[in-house]
């Protein structure tokens, strides 16, 4: 058979065509989490289903929808968390507690508004994704979730889109904190969009958000014991979710949950935290003491990283007080330099 000579201008032409094909197969985004879930993840065994189990479930006395993300928008590093959680006694919902925050690391700004809503003005589906109050609500799916808050001068309204894998805390999604059979899943990669208005200005937001979704039968009351829990977002695209509890007797249970960017799950022992906690803020509202800075060392991982909020006060004073702290990481990975951001949860008194 004769070969058959191209032209150089067909040549070219084909070139210039395949080459931005190229370039959009390299830069193109990362799948929706979706497509993702009917493949098995190295190192996890899910007891939970991702999609059915995003709905409220009465039969547990606490369900719990937990947003956060890190942005920088006009200059500023800014910083949101949305949390609702729902209390139901018997199969009955009571009333729903809701959390809104916003932090501006670059002016120092911290803005917060906690409410408790009764069942007569708050609600929860029990089919699909939908929480809501006159302050807050959570709804839609993991292609299309809409998070929206009012707080005094500053809102939250984002649209997020979960892509990569999930995060099965413990590998299963189910483990025991202080005595609770708990379920917690995260969704640590949402690309996010929208606004976040401080004091009449609109900031326009581009960028990712963690979303949890935890529920368990909890007793009424102060929990038994304390806890730190973080989601770590690193620049190795490493990201990993921290258990750190101590019971009523001191004793200390600390665990991290890794996933990388193919959703490969590595559980590991934690260093707890209080051996090298510091910088303590002691709050006079709720007379609690919180560590504002913390080293966060996984031996067999190889991974020492230091966590500091970088505004001390950012206490929320709900039905129990607890600390939110938007905060930055830096450190070391098998060596190499690393960088991010998570927001440290603290309930109880850390107080050393």
């Amino acid at each position: 058979m004769k070969s058959i000579k191209r032209h150089p201008f067909y040549v070219l032409a084909m070139a210039f065509l395949f080459l931005p094909l190229c370039a959009l197969a390299q830069h193109s985004e990362p799948e929706h989490l979706s497509l993702n879930l009917n493949t098995p993840l190295e190192g996890a065994t899910p007891a939970v289903n991702i999609k059915a189990d995003l709905a409220h479930k009465p039969n547990y006395t606490l369900n719990s929808w937990f947003a956060v993300g890190h942005f920088e928008s006009e200059g500023h590093k800014l910083n949101y968390l949305v949390h609702l959680f729902v209390l139901s006694i018997k199969g009955f919902t009571v009333a729903v507690d809701s959390t809104a925050s916003i932090t501006d690391k670059t002016t120092g700004l911290y803005r917060v508004e906690h409410n408790f809503h009764t069942f007569l003005r708050a609600s929860a589906d029990q089919e699909k994704l939908f929480v809501k109050t006159p302050k807050s609500s959570i709804s839609g799916t993991l292609d299309e979730m809409h998070i929206q808050s009012k707080l005094e001068n500053a809102s939250i309204d984002l649209t997020l889109k979960a892509v990569g894998h999930p995060l099965y805390n413990k590998g299963t999604a189910n483990f025991d904190l202080l005595g609770m059979d708990l379920f917690q899943y995260s969704i640590p990669t949402l690309a996010t969009t929208g606004t976040l208005t401080l004091d009449g200005h609109q900031f326009p937001i581009s960028g990712v958000s963690w979303f949890d979704r935890q529920w368990q039968n909890q007793k009424l009351g102060p929990p038994n014991g304390r806890w730190t829990w973080m989601d770590l977002n690193l620049s190795n695209d490493m990201r990993i979710s921290l258990w750190d509890a101590d019971n009523l007797k001191g004793k200390a249970d600390a665990w991290v949950t890794v996933i990388d960017k193919n959703g490969k799950h590595i559980i590991a022992k934690l260093t707890p935290l209080k051996q090298d906690a510091s910088d303590y803020w002691h709050s006079n509202e709720s007379g609690y003491s919180y560590p504002t800075k913390w080293r966060v060392q996984v031996p067999e991982l190889e991974i020492d990283l230091v966590v500091t909020a970088e505004l001390k006060n950012q206490e929320v004073n709900g039905t129990s007080a607890r600390y939110e702290g938007a905060s930055s990481i830096s450190g070391t990975v098998n060596g190499e330099k690393v960088k991010g951001n998570c927001y440290v949860e603290m309930v109880g008194d850390w107080a050393p």
